[in-house]
């Protein structure tokens, strides 16, 4: 594997991402949104803890926001990957498709998202991802008592988005980025679903996500 990750962060960090005067970020041939953690995260959490004061309603929650982190890798990691950014500063270094999920992560770790590593990678088969500080788990500790179920949401979302758009779909291809396509990629009968087995707002040292086929 030829992928430098000190290399991309650095090129990322240099792109001097900003927002402008409307909060957006133009960068990747995408906007982007400029705004705290903390909106995200208090507005998930309130959604979450509401329903799960109704038992039956409890797993809809992690339903919903799992699918916000789906639609977050579809247009996010999708538009970064057909971007120009992308093809001047990673493409270079790839060598195989497995290549494209090294390189997405390291540009993730360029944005402050927490500090991901891939902890295994099974050619269209399996991701493992160890996340260290990630700011979903990290608001929950802050802000709530230790959590009886996992609360990284949009990164649980975001790494079985990854291995979707590259096994289910072909994001090495360039496709266009609509609605029938998330809709091909995101409820084929085969498509990537990833749990969440370890998490820092329930007390484990880091979170740690494994993204699988449907059985």
């Amino acid at each position: 594997m030829a992928i430098d990750e000190r290399k991309i962060i650095e090129a990322v960090a240099g792109l001097g991402i900003t927002g402008n005067d409307e909060g957006l970020i133009p960068a990747f041939g995408l906007y982007l949104t400029q705004h705290m953690a903390d909106y995200y995260n208090r507005i998930s959490f309130a959604m979450a803890r509401r329903l799960e004061r109704t038992p039956e309603l409890a797993d809809d929650a992690r339903t919903l926001l799992v699918e916000a982190g789906h639609s977050c890798a579809f247009n996010t990691f999708g538009g970064i990957m057909k971007s120009a950014e992308w093809d001047a500063v990673v493409r270079p270094m790839l060598g195989c498709r497995e290549d494209w999920v090294f390189g997405m992560s390291a540009v993730v770790n360029a944005f402050g998202w927490g500090r991901w590593k891939v902890r295994d990678l099974v050619p269209n088969q399996r991701l493992v991802v160890a996340v260290q500080d990630s700011y979903e788990a990290q608001g929950w500790l802050r802000d709530y008592p230790t959590s009886d179920r996992p609360r990284c949401y949009l990164a649980n979302g975001g790494v079985a988005g990854l291995m979707n758009l590259l096994y289910v779909g072909d994001i090495t291809q360039g496709p266009e980025l609509n609605d029938a396509y998330y809709k091909q990629v995101f409820r084929s009968s085969d498509r990537f679903s990833s749990t969440e087995v370890l998490c820092r707002a329930t007390g484990d040292p880091m979170c740690l996500f494994i993204a699988q086929r449907l059985p």
